[in-house]
């Protein structure tokens, strides 16, 4: 009888043991997803619909066009792309949406004897652009099915300081101005060089 009684005990104990180790996985599981969700979420759109109304105006004070002087060691590689009037388009939840207006476009990199680091240009640049009240729009890749869709519309596509590719992290921020109408900025980098796009549209004197 004693040896019934034990058995069962041990089978219970081994069961319970299973049942716990089956929880551990599971939870270890789901823990998994849960983290690698939470990445892809920190690696896609700020905000999902843009409406250009609900951004605050910023009162900095931004300086004359293109409002950026390239942060110390820094330096535009070749001439920039500047028109008074082209179109640049920008990632809204992660499809390049055309915006208008007066355009700046460059390639970023170091100063002579003075290596690239794209940690200290893409903070240099978000440091700045939260100084002036710029509000963040996109943190992300967009889709080769997205680049595919619109990379033929744009009239400067592989030229100067062009970004929108599927295999670059686009960071693009907006500043919203009373005088100087909507600024638009975006840049991306690699450990060797950057690149810097900033768009201003004209001022709505409706």
């Amino acid at each position: 009888m004693k040896k019934t009684v034990l058995l069962i005990a041990g089978s219970f104990l081994v069961l319970s043991c299973n049942q716990k180790v089956k929880q551990d996985v599971n939870e270890q599981k789901q823990s998994e997803q849960t983290n690698g969700e939470e990445t892809i979420e920190g690696d896609s759109a700020t905000i999902t619909n843009l409406n250009i109304a609900d951004i605050p105006y910023s009162n900095a004070d931004l300086g004359a066009f293109p409002f950026f002087t390239l942060p110390k060691n820094l330096k535009e590689l070749n001439k920039p792309l500047q028109k008074d009037f082209d179109v640049c388009y920008f990632p809204i939840n992660g499809v390049m949406t055309p915006f208008e207006g007066k355009l700046y476009k460059t390639f970023v990199t170091g100063v002579e004897k003075e290596s690239f680091s794209q940690r200290y240009f893409e903070k240099s640049l978000e440091d700045y652009l939260k100084s002036r009240g710029a509000v963040k729009i996109f943190d992300g890749h967009i889709t080769t099915d997205e680049y595919d869709r619109y990379h033929n519309e744009d009239p400067n596509k592989g030229g100067e300081g062009d970004m929108g590719y599927a295999d670059e992290r686009i960071k693009f921020y907006m500043i919203r101005t009373e005088d100087k109408g909507n600024i638009y900025i975006q840049f991306t980098a690699n450990n060797a060089s950057g690149k810097l796009n900033i768009l201003q549209e004209e001022v709505d004197k409706s």
